[in-house]
């Protein structure tokens, strides 16, 4: 014997009390009495419970006999449970689960319980009436279901895994017998959609069909409003099909799917309707920021078309924001790295377009924004240092002979060696004569220049007007930055009209310089010509005092990086960019920003020559972004505009950048036993995320659905559905679009013969089953198995005796005070 409730059996002590004290009783028989009374009910609470072995065998059949069973594999089953029944072991008893049609015959088993299919096959609830047809305590038990598989009243599984979870606790062991199902015949079994559908956004819904053959059209209707078609489609076994469409509204929508054979045989016929009810999403919101563009944000909105509600009320609940050639200067540091810290949280994507107001061009070197960006500004700012054309007029007359041509020489070479590979030289002497020593050439080919400086030597007059006048021609047939003549001489030259000619060239843009070489330390008419061609004068006494020639002025420019040209694009990306959009037919680009993608970033649309980015994305973060080096709908996309598949692929961009839940809560549902489970979980800090709302929608009405906090980021609550029509429930949360969940029928909500084929798979690794056969089942009845210790034995609880007897005692002690006193004598 043992007791469920022991504790109890440490009240016994307290009978002691009724034989001392003012509790004691009258006499001996009068505290018997009152004693067995309180002891049998100390033991009455303790339930003392004795285990019996049950040594029966319990054989349990399901047995499937709905219409999509052929009548002669229902016909050998009925035939293989009757042979079980005759041939049953002496003490084993059978249970037979009968689920057929109504007025199918019976089978004569004894106790046999029928569920009526109705067009459809409760195969869950066949499987629970299995279960508990076994006792509690049985010894040995097995389960045998003959079906096809083709279960209508719960698509998903949870009833079922139920029942064998119930099954397996008790090692009930299970064999499936596969039943032939319908063969040849055309069969719709199967309509969802390929992914989200977004109102005013094209959506693909898949049919799914089975047939052996047929030719059919396809047509998929909202009520009487046919939404896509297809003609003249070829179904030889299971095939998926898909049907383009757009939805018009948000919310549930109710497909229907319709099929016709337009060739071949259907030998059912029927089963060629199939309807489901789907979400559809609100509008993608993007938020635009942008001013220079006028009329951007309709523009862009009849592009887009009703997928996308374009608002410029600012970035709270967006999906995606749109900063579109909009200056760094506009958009405070602050507002950057909050639009950064979003992105990264996953709770926006953000797009980056424009033309000469954006990237480089619009001052985002170094903001906030820049290092989110999937390109690199390729220009942000740089230090020039100009062109320029040197020419050296050196003096090499008698009156510089000795030391003085050499210090020319190495004046000449000091200026030289500023100049850049870019640069250009030439060199000019004059002795009563003048010569090109070194005609004007780029300043890099130093040997030639310094063999040319090696070569001079003093000799000759000193006539040095024709020498400007040829560096000065010389000069005028280059183009560079700048152009400056350098003159070195003793200053013994002769007199001549110097003034107009150095002021021609002044007004050209050429400066000339003058240098003194020797003792003297001034000369008046070096300085003059020195002012007069707005240049310097430098006095070079010894080879200790060598000057530094200023020949430029370097400077700090931002170069154009927007190019305002048509430039010729190519495609790159992977499909999901692209969809259905034809890549070849790119037109040319009438101006973007040049910038070079970062490692790792996708590039989507590129310039054919040079690679640049036109399009890159990469994730950031939990987020998405997407660089656009154009305006999307400003000069640089006016051919884009007129383009019929520019508005799909800007669409596909938003989209795919958008934040993948931008909501402060994910919700989500499931089947249970009796119903449904609706959760909400928070996406980010859920002290943030407020308190999310769920609603069942029924017809044109809603009801509230009371969710429960069950953990800090959880909420959840359970509904009672029947599953007859399809749960429709919307979870709402502030500041964000409502997010659609949708539970397709189960009992009675879908015909058996438009279940997906592979159910007879699914069902067996569900349950664990063994494959068997009607044959083995005929022949050596239903494998059983001893069952657990715990369960196999049968329970005999004695409380409810004892509570009986301990209520005779107290009868037997009220009956025993009230007798007179004299009668117990």
């Amino acid at each position: 014997m043992e007791f469920l409730g022991p504790g109890f059996l440490l009240a016994a002590p307290l009978a002691l009390l009724l034989w001392l004290g003012p509790l004691a009783a009258r006499d001996a028989r009068h505290g018997a009495l009152r004693t067995a009374a309180v002891l049998l009910v100390v033991l009455a609470l303790a339930r003392p419970v004795t285990r019996t072995e049950d040594p029966s065998a319990h054989q349990v059949v399901v047995l499937d006999r709905t219409e999509s069973v052929t009548a002669e594999a229902s016909a050998a089953a009925a035939d293989a449970v009757r042979s079980l029944a005759e041939g049953l072991e002496t003490g084993a008893t059978l249970h037979l689960i009968d689920v057929a049609p109504a007025g199918a015959e019976d089978i004569e088993v004894p106790g046999a319980l029928r569920i009526d299919s109705n067009g459809s096959t409760p195969l869950a609830a066949a499987l629970d009436a299995a279960a508990r047809s076994i006792p509690a305590g049985a010894g040995r038990a097995g389960v045998a279901l003959l079906t096809d598989g083709l279960a209508t009243d719960d698509p998903s599984g949870a009833d079922r895994l139920h029942a064998a979870a119930d099954l397996a606790a008790r090692g009930v062991p299970v064999a499936l017998a596969a039943l032939p199902g319908p063969r040849g015949d055309l069969r719709a079994v199967g309509l969802d959609l390929a992914g989200p559908a977004r109102v005013g956004r094209e959506a693909t819904a898949l049919a799914r069909l089975v047939g052996g053959g047929q030719v059919v059209r396809l047509a998929l209707f909202e009520g009487e409003v046919e939404l896509a078609s297809l003609e003249d489609v070829a179904v030889d076994g299971d095939v998926l099909l898909p049907l383009p469409f757009t939805p018009r509204a948000s919310g549930f929508l109710d497909l229907r799917l319709a099929v016709e054979v337009t060739d071949g045989v259907d030998p059912r016929g029927g089963d060629l309707v199939f309807e489901r009810c789907v979400p559809v999403d609100d509008p993608l919101r993007v938020a635009y920021l942008g001013a220079r563009v006028q009329g951007a944000p309709a523009r862009l909105g009849d592009l887009l078309g009703d997928g996308f509600e374009i608002t410029s009320d600012g970035v709270e609940g967006a999906d995606v924001v749109l900063l579109d050639d909009r200056p760094a200067r506009s958009v405070p540091a602050e507002r950057q790295q909050s639009l950064a810290n979003a992105v990264a949280e996953g709770r926006a994507g953000l797009v980056m377009a424009g033309g000469e107001a954006s990237f480089g061009p619009g001052g985002y070197h170094e903001e906030p924004l820049e290092e989110l960006l999937p390109v690199e500004f390729v220009q942000k700012e740089e230090k020039r240092d100009p062109s320029t054309t040197l020419v050296v007029i050196i003096d090499t007359s008698g009156s510089m002979g000795g030391n003085r041509v050499q210090l020319a020489k190495e004046v000449s070479r000091l200026a030289i060696r500023r100049l850049l590979p870019h640069d250009k030289v030439g060199l000019v002497e004059f002795y009563g004569a003048k010569r090109w020593a070194v005609p004007i050439q780029p300043a890099s080919n130093s040997i030639e220049i310094e063999r040319a400086l090696n070569r001079l030597d003093a000799g000759g007059g000193t006539v040095i007007l024709p020498a400007i006048e040829e560096a000065y021609y010389g000069l005028k047939n280059v183009r560079t930055r700048y152009k400056h003549v350098l003159i070195l001489t003793d200053g013994g030259v002769e007199t001549g009209a110097f003034e107009p000619l150095l002021r021609r060239m002044a007004d050209d843009g050429m400066n000339v310089s003058t240098v003194l070489i020797g003792p003297d330390a001034h000369s008046e008419f070096l300085v003059n010509i020195a002012n007069w061609g707005q240049g310097r004068f430098y006095s070079v006494p010894n080879r200790f005092n060598l000057p530094e020639i200023l020949l430029k002025q370097p400077a700090s420019a931002k170069l154009p990086a927007y190019r305002p040209q048509a430039t010729a694009v190519r495609a790159r990306g992977g499909a999901s960019w692209w969809g259905e959009i034809e890549r070849g037919e790119l037109p040319d680009l009438d101006g973007y920003v040049e910038t070079r993608a970062r490692p790792g970033a996708e590039v989507i649309v590129e310039t054919a020559e040079e690679s640049h980015p036109v399009l890159a994305t990469w994730r950031y973060g939990a987020g998405r972004v997407t660089a656009m080096t154009t305006e999307p709908t400003g000069p640089g996309t006016e051919s884009w505009s007129r383009w019929d598949g520019y508005g799909e692929l800007l669409g596909r961009v938003l989209e795919r950048t958008a934040a993948d839940d931008a909501a402060p809560f994910r919700f989500f549902a499931a089947r249970e036993p009796g119903g449904a489970r609706i959760v909400a979980e928070a996406t980010g800090d859920p002290r943030a995320a407020g308190t999310p709302e769920a609603l069942m929608i029924q017809g044109d009405g809603e009801r509230e659905l009371g969710l429960v906090q069950v953990a800090p980021d959880r909420w959840q609550t359970h509904v009672e559905w029947r599953g007859d029509a399809a749960l429709r429930v919307e979870g709402r949360s502030a500041g964000s679009a409502p997010r659609r969940l949708v539970l397709g029928a189960t009992a009675g909500g879908a015909r058996e013969l438009q279940v997906a084929p592979e159910a007879l798979d699914a069902l067996a690794e569900s349950l664990g089953a063994t494959p068997t056969s009607l044959e083995a089942l005929g022949a050596t009845g239903v494998p059983i198995a001893e069952l657990e210790e715990p369960t196999r034995r049968r329970l005999r609880e004695w409380a409810p005796l004892l509570a009986l007897l301990a209520l005779l005692a107290y009868l037997g002690d009220v009956a025993y005070r009230r007798w007179p006193r004299a009668a117990r004598v």
